[in-house]
């Protein structure tokens, strides 16, 4: 078999140092690959470092939301007070280990050239920052103000960012840390274990539809249907009607993706987010999830071979042994090495993950070693 690109495949560096971040009080972790799979015990950690290589990556302030929008991390700071700055916010206090904000700061640290880095502290905000938020009615003893302190490799005087009085983050403040086209940030996706929803879906294909890249969607699809035909997806101009449709070769019907099972969506998925994702990183909480264990060797193919053409940087969780030991066959059949593939385990008490090697994962699954 054909070896893949061998373009240097680590996008945030050989290692990536967690400090304060979530559920981390410190952790490192060392010999990075292109593909990159982690295993552990339930809150271990692994969803934590899918989050801190994502805001390392991006490096910009509008992705500190990203993470908290996803877990549905939202205050509700009064029912009685209808101003703009007393309606939901996201509470960002969970973004900080220990849940506090006063003195509250966390720090992510890459080993990549040029270098990569993500600093923030909770600071208190000067008057100036706050005009023009609007201000609840709070008793006078309210403790002061406080704000975000945001500095990156990508922020060159970094950036200060108010927090309302009940220490939130309305929509209204968000907005004005949108990304521009400027900042460099390379494309990173983030795909969940929850099956995305047709919308979202649909508006990857747009940009995969009619692209080289096309005829892979429909091949990664035939793992779980061979006589998949084509795929479309049909809906009104407001994206929340859409179906995904699927042609097979011994039918004329169109057949609903939901009737084939939830397989089928996850790979789906699983292409649409990896293509994007060229020349940057994806992060896929749980990849195995809705797949049968005799699937995962060719989704390994799958991920493993795209990712070195496309030149993504992949760092994937999963609580299946099945999805390690598939993992490693597929690395008995490629030719990968260190560079390219690597297992890294968790384990609470510890602060740096232990790392696997290609040769060492089919070790380990020869002696049926506990990995998880």
């Amino acid at each position: 078999m054909a070896r893949y690109d061998r373009r240097d495949p680590r996008k945030v560096g050989n290692d990536v140092t967690i400090t304060s971040f979530r559920s981390l009080r410190k952790l490192h972790i060392g010999r990075l690959a292109r593909v990159n799979l982690f295993v552990g015990a339930n809150n271990a950690g692994k969803t934590t470092i899918l989050e801190a290589v994502e805001l390392l990556a991006l490096g910009t302030p509008w992705a500190l939301w990203r993470s908290p929008l996803r877990r549905g991390e939202e205050l509700f700071p009064s029912t009685e007070d209808d101003r703009p700055g007393s309606r939901t916010q996201l509470d960002i206090s969970h973004l900080f280990f220990g849940h506090q904000l006063e003195g509250a700061s966390f720090s992510l640290q890459a080993s990549a050239q040029p270098r990569r880095f993500v600093d923030c502290r909770i600071v208190e905000a000067s008057a100036g920052l706050m005009a023009g938020i609007p201000q609840p009615r709070l008793p006078l003893d309210e403790p002061p103000a406080l704000a975000i302190s945001f500095s990156s490799h990508l922020t060159s005087t970094g950036a200060t960012i108010p927090l309302s009085p009940y220490k939130g983050v309305p929509l209204d403040i968000r907005r004005r840390y949108l990304p521009s086209a400027t900042e460099g940030a390379p494309p990173v996706h983030f795909l969940r274990p929850e099956a995305s929803d047709p919308p979202r879906l649909a508006g990857l294909w747009d940009r995969v539809v009619l692209t080289p890249e096309e005829p892979l969607v429909v091949d990664a699809l035939r793992i779980i249907e061979p006589r998949l035909e084509r795929i479309a997806f049909l809906g009104d101009d407001r994206r929340y009607m859409q179906s995904i449709l699927l042609k097979l070769s011994d039918s004329e019907q169109r057949l609903p993706i939901g009737s084939a099972g939830d397989g089928l969506k996850r790979l789906l998925a699983l292409a649409l987010h990896l293509i994007p994702a060229q020349g940057g990183c994806l992060l896929v909480d749980e990849i195995d999830t809705g797949l049968h264990y005799s699937v995962m060797a060719d989704m390994w193919r799958l991920v493993i071979e795209t990712a070195g053409r496309l030149d993504v940087q992949v760092f994937a969780t999963t609580h299946s042994l099945d999805c390690v030991l598939a993992l490693a066959w597929v690395r008995e059949k490629l030719s990968v090495g260190p560079s390219d593939v690597a297992l890294h385990r968790i384990e609470k008490g510890l602060d740096r993950t232990i790392a696997y090697t290609p040769d060492e994962i089919v070790t380990a699954a020869r002696h049926n070693l506990e990995l998880r």
